[in-house]
């Protein structure tokens, strides 16, 4: 618990009797989600047209909880914690240094001569301090079949997990033609013409995993910086067989282990600005299900 967390310099557990608690970290490494994009949605093609010349990312806030011993003064950490808006958070347990801001107080409990609260904090600054971009690397995770602009998964040391899939090729909804409903005719009048598709948010499970913090963080960093670049993302999906084009939305993180290899499990969450199942891919789909359901004995396709 000494020397795990700085406030400012100051070690938080000598000075106020204060640690984080187990699993604390989940919410603070989340990646900010996006800001909204400026995009146009027009009838007659599918998806959206969407403006990404300057995207950028908004504050991240979070909970981390505190647990400390009853005879210690809370009231010191708190006025430490008010007396400016931003302070410096050196988790030394994860190597990570980060400027917060306090928010609120979500809770407090005392348990047995402990004090457990948990308190909201706001990181407005998402990449590190003189942050300079280095390229990915890892050797722990075989290609995944997914790419992002040309970059498989795997050069970021992430396995992309079960679910993936399923959520990736859920079809869009339809956008809707012109309709004429009049009170004196049964039904409606439905603009028939074509059938054009909606965009489509869709979620990728990831678990990043590193040999080390600093491998990790690299990885991490670099992700990020990736995932916000400029323009519209490429993501490759190898089971379809091409590429979408879409834009990374938010992140979620459901579990960080730094006990022996790293283990970062999250999700993060895109928007498809287009999106259709090629129909080559449906053709390859049926026919290896008919191969399977048959045996594979014996049985060939007409091209």
């Amino acid at each position: 618990m000494i020397g795990e967390l700085y406030i400012d310099t100051v070690d938080a557990y000598t000075t106020y009797g204060i640690f984080v608690a187990l699993s604390s970290y989940n919410e603070l490494l989340a990646f900010p989600p996006l800001k909204s994009v400026e995009f146009n949605d027009w009838s007659e093609e599918d998806g959206i047209e969407v403006d990404l010349s300057r995207p950028a990312l908004n504050a991240n806030e979070f909970q981390i909880s505190f647990v400390a011993h009853e005879k210690n003064n809370i009231g010191a950490f708190f006025g430490l914690l008010s007396n400016k808006a931003y302070h410096t958070f050196d988790f030394r347990t994860i190597e990570r240094k980060y400027r917060l801001r306090l928010v609120s107080q979500s809770n407090m409990i005392v348990v047995r001569g402990m004090n457990l609260f948990t308190l909201q904090f706001s990181n407005d600054f998402p990449f590190p301090e003189n942050y300079t971009y280095a390229a990915p690397q890892s050797t722990l995770v075989p290609a995944t079949g997914y790419k992002i602009d040309g970059l498989d998964f795997a050069q970021y040391g992430t396995h992309i997990l079960k679910g993936s899939r399923s959520d990736v090729m859920k079809s869009p909804a339809v956008k809707k033609n012109l309709i004429r409903n009049f009170n004196n005719i049964n039904g409606v009048i439905y603009d028939d013409q074509s059938v054009r598709f909606q965009s489509k948010e869709a979620t990728l499970n990831c678990l990043m995993r590193a040999e080390n913090l600093t491998e990790f963080w690299r990885n991490y960093d670099a992700l990020l910086y990736n995932l916000v670049r400029q323009h519209e993302r490429r993501l490759y999906i190898d089971y379809i067989g091409r590429d979408y084009f879409c834009y990374y939305k938010s992140c979620k993180v459901t579990r960080f282990e730094t006990t022996g290899k790293i283990w970062f499990e999250f999700a993060l969450t895109f928007m498809f600005c287009n999106f259709r199942i090629p129909y080559m891919y449906i053709f390859r789909k049926v026919k290896a299900n008919s191969l399977r359901l048959l045996g594979n004995r014996n049985f060939r396709f007409v091209k």
